[in-house]
């Protein structure tokens, strides 16, 4: 009988959670991925805990990386893991969190689950694992799937929408604004805050990353999201 395999991201390592699946048999490969925590034959599953989905929520990130995650794979979930309760009690509207979980359902398809803690997290990934596992016609997970791209309009806009906290609409706004990505990307900082209409704090993280000297896969390397 085959392994069960789980594909974690390196950064889970902190989490504990790799640690209580091995502790259930099953074999946790670690690597960096460029998108999702978890690889489960076809599935990525992506976890957060209650307080960074809601900042994710409201700084505009949750969308960017739903449609990254979206468009590598077929099958993938969001897991929030923590007391959702305590935490919506301090929003200021609650619409604007429901709101959000329907547009996830609706419009990327996502699954999305809810864990009290790392334990139950575990046991949903354990699960899971075992019930791809039965079905699944080889060990090894799919992992990233290229998207199919059809027009030169959707290339731009993939390029542009790479970048830290640019969606869909500010990369057309960059492009209408700009005429080309290398006239987005040759921008300066004001020009891009600007002209480009996305804001100093967006133009600031995007220069940043242009500018980032490239250093591999370090674990020191921050995130500009």
């Amino acid at each position: 009988m085959a392994t069960v395999r789980i594909v974690a991201d390196t950064r889970e390592a902190a989490s504990g959670i790799p640690e209580l699946l091995q502790k259930k048999g099953i074999f946790v490969q670690m690597k960096r991925l460029d998108v999702g925590d978890y690889v489960i034959a076809r599935y990525a599953v992506e976890r957060k805990t209650t307080r960074d989905f809601i900042g994710s929520l409201y700084g505009g990130r949750l969308f960017e990386q739903a449609q990254r995650i979206s468009q590598s794979y077929n099958d993938f979930m969001l897991v929030v893991e923590g007391d959702i309760q305590e935490v919506l009690s301090d929003l200021k509207n609650p619409r604007v969190y429901w709101g959000t979980l329907l547009a996830l359902s609706m419009n990327f398809n996502f699954k999305i689950l809810f864990t009290f803690d790392k334990e139950q997290t575990a046991d949903l990934l354990h699960v899971l694992a075992n019930r791809l596992h039965g079905r699944a016609k080889a060990v090894r997970p799919l992992l990233v799937k290229k998207p199919r791209l059809a027009t030169t309009t959707d290339w731009q806009l993939l390029l542009l929408e790479s970048l830290p906290t640019i969606g869909p609409k500010l990369a057309e706004k960059l492009l209408r604004s700009f005429g080309t990505v290398r006239n987005v990307l040759r921008a300066s900082r004001s020009e891009l805050a600007v002209k480009g209409g996305i804001g100093t704090v967006r133009a600031r993280r995007i220069q940043e990353l242009l500018d980032a000297e490239y250093r591999g896969n370090s674990p020191r390397e921050t995130t500009l999201l």
